[in-house]
């Protein structure tokens, strides 16, 4: 497989409004899935307003998203 893991990953937890700065664009190759793993293509994806809060680092009905 030659295809590129492009990632968007949370750099910093944003403080007030969400600002580009606060996420690390990443790239490296796509490895080879193992026994009872596939690879698969995002082709879409949705985001929602609920998923602001789980930028902020306090308790919610769900964790925040990890560094």
């Amino acid at each position: 497989m030659s295809a590129t893991n492009r990632q968007i990953r949370l750099a910093v937890r944003p403080v007030g409004e969400v600002e580009p700065d606060d996420w690390e664009h990443c790239a490296g190759p796509v490895d080879e899935p193992g026994q009872g793993r596939f690879a698969g293509r995002t082709r879409v994806i949705s985001l929602d307003p609920a998923m602001r809060g789980w930028l902020d680092d306090r308790p919610s009905y769900l964790p925040p998203v990890g560094m």
